[in-house]
């Protein structure tokens, strides 16, 4: 159950967030592009399937809040430790988008996209505290995992905006 604050707020944030980015997608101007579709149409799509996740995992986490707070359960280790960690995520994932948006002319976007999915993929594993639990055949192998997804998503990324939309993206 969520105890904390967090996932409702980071819930809120992605609702509020989307009907924004749908909204400021309606205002780009209606020019009609290969395939009938408009400059408009891929941010509106991606901005309401945010929001479609988004409002039921808002409903979600704020029950399970409400509960929880009313539940006043003792704090344990594990609960103590808790803000402290999604702290030091948020601070890892900034730092990594900041990372990200510096290398992207540089690298290049499958490199500087792949190098930014597996470092936000195990920074996130690291600092939740379960990488630490596993064995050291394990650890090898979801790194590989890592490696795969990371350079699989900027591939498949890659080449719905160069070849289906038609949007070129840094080689």
């Amino acid at each position: 159950m969520a105890k904390d604050i967090g996932k409702p707020i980071f819930d809120l944030f992605l609702v509020v967030a989307s009907a924004i980015g749908f909204y400021m997608a309606t205002t780009l101007p209606a020019v009609s592009m290969a395939g009938g579709l408009s400059p408009a149409s891929f941010p509106k799509l991606i901005s309401g399937l945010i929001f479609v996740c988004a409002v039921p995992c808002l409903i979600r986490d704020s029950y399970e809040w409400l509960v929880a707070r009313r539940m006043r359960e003792d704090a344990t280790a594990l609960n103590a430790t808790a803000p402290k960690k999604g702290i030091l995520q948020w601070l890892t994932i900034v730092a990594l988008i900041v990372i990200y948006i510096n290398s992207f002319e540089r690298l290049g976007y499958i490199a500087s996209t792949a190098i930014f999915c597996f470092l936000n993929v195990v920074c996130l594993v690291i600092t939740s505290g379960e990488f630490q639990k596993l064995s050291n055949s394990r650890k090898l192998r979801n790194l590989a995992a890592y490696t795969v997804f990371a350079f699989a998503l900027s591939l498949v990324i890659y080449y719905v905006f160069t070849e289906l939309f038609n949007i070129p993206l840094p080689d």
